[in-house]
């Protein structure tokens, strides 16, 4: 029998500080530059606030429609964190993403919109489009990213600590934004770093989500195509009424029949006198003008009790109703139906009256 041997003690691992230690650490040997980060965060936030304001402002005045228009300043975990994972001789000329705003677009056509926007409105220090960093075979983000500062557009005491301060703004699309969390949480940024049996799985993934872009700006036109059919066969009353009833159809009618530019917030009962329509299956346009024909005695009757009880309520109110209201009260002539409506205690009452004299 062989001369049994010592077990081998296998050496110690070197030890690695953990990323939150290092960043703890970073307080200990370097706390000069969290105190200038902590004194200048404030600015970045206004400067986020400016930038976020005045982006709203001219995105809403060009009618250009966005899921999210936000912004943020950088948090000082995640400022510790880059500092940490790269090298940095002057974070605060370097970072360029200390204030951010984003805006994410429904639609591809109005990104250019948005371009102009910020080139008109901001002097541009950077201008990056990530498409233009991919080879037409490879995946990745593909939005429009802007480095800025407030310029000369923007003068006076409010603007006077923000105008040396640079904003990054990124313009994107919301399937390039889904695209970017996705990338993001992935942790892949180039392909290079993806295991190969991925690639192919990940190139089809970024193909369909940009096909998926090309789709909604397919369904987009179609519904404006549609739009301008429904416009323009108003000319001719009766092919108008033929057409079948949906969202839009319902909008150009009430606008047709009532003379009323519809804001955001009729917006939101057009679809709840939608709802009873298609409940009471009502189909077409013409189905909505005859019964506003077949219960316009109720409509009338209904509609002068309810003035009535508002003077009586408040002798200064000045007796509006508005017009499309008119088919919810058409669609309230059957009381089985009523209960399909938010009705106040006041039009409930003028309901009553009007069941009386009828």
């Amino acid at each position: 029998m062989g001369r049994k041997t010592t077990p081998r003690i296998p050496a110690e691992k070197k030890a690695t500080a953990s990323p939150s230690a290092r960043i703890d650490d970073m307080w200990t040997k370097n706390p000069a530059i969290i105190k200038k980060f902590l004194d200048a965060r404030p600015q970045f936030k206004q400067l986020c606030t400016e930038v976020e304001y005045i982006l709203k402002k001219k995105v809403s005045a060009a009618h250009i429609e966005t899921s999210f228009l936000g912004s943020r300043a950088k948090t000082l975990n995640s400022f510790l964190e880059k500092l940490n994972r790269k090298s940095y001789t002057d974070p605060f000329e370097q970072l360029d993403d200390l204030a951010g705003v984003r805006v994410v677009c429904l639609y591809s056509s109005d990104i250019p919109y948005v371009i102009d926007i910020i080139r008109n409105e901001f002097e541009i220090v950077q201008e990056i489009d990530k498409r233009e960093e991919l080879e037409t075979n490879k995946f990745g983000y593909i939005g429009n990213h802007f480095i800025i500062h407030l310029g000369t557009n923007y003068s006076g005491a409010r603007y006077d600590d923000l105008r040396t301060l640079r904003c990054e703004i990124q313009v994107r699309t919301v399937v390039q934004d889904a695209w970017s969390i996705i990338q993001h949480h992935m942790v892949y940024k180039k392909e290079s770093q993806v295991p190969s049996n991925l690639i192919r799985k990940l190139n089809g993934l970024a193909g369909l989500f940009e096909t998926v872009d090309d789709q909604f700006e397919f369904i987009r036109m179609q519904r404006d195509i549609y739009l301008d059919s429904i416009r323009e066969s108003k000319n001719a009353p009766g092919d108008f009424l033929e057409n079948e009833l949906n969202y839009d159809s319902l909008v150009e009618f009430m606008q047709w029949r009532y003379d009323e530019v519809l804001d955001e917030t009729d917006r939101e009962m057009v679809s709840t006198i939608l709802d009873a329509l298609n409940e009471i299956e009502i189909s077409t346009l013409k189905d909505i003008e005859f019964l506003l024909e077949k219960n316009k005695e109720f409509i009338d009757l209904a509609s002068e009790a309810y003035l009535d009880i508002c003077l009586e309520e408040n002798p200064e109110d000045d007796g509006f109703i508005w017009g499309p209201i008119k088919i919810a009260v058409a669609i309230s002539a059957n009381p089985e139906w009523r209960s399909k409506f938010p009705w106040g205690s006041m039009w409930s009452n003028a309901f009553i009256k009007a069941d009386q004299k009828i």
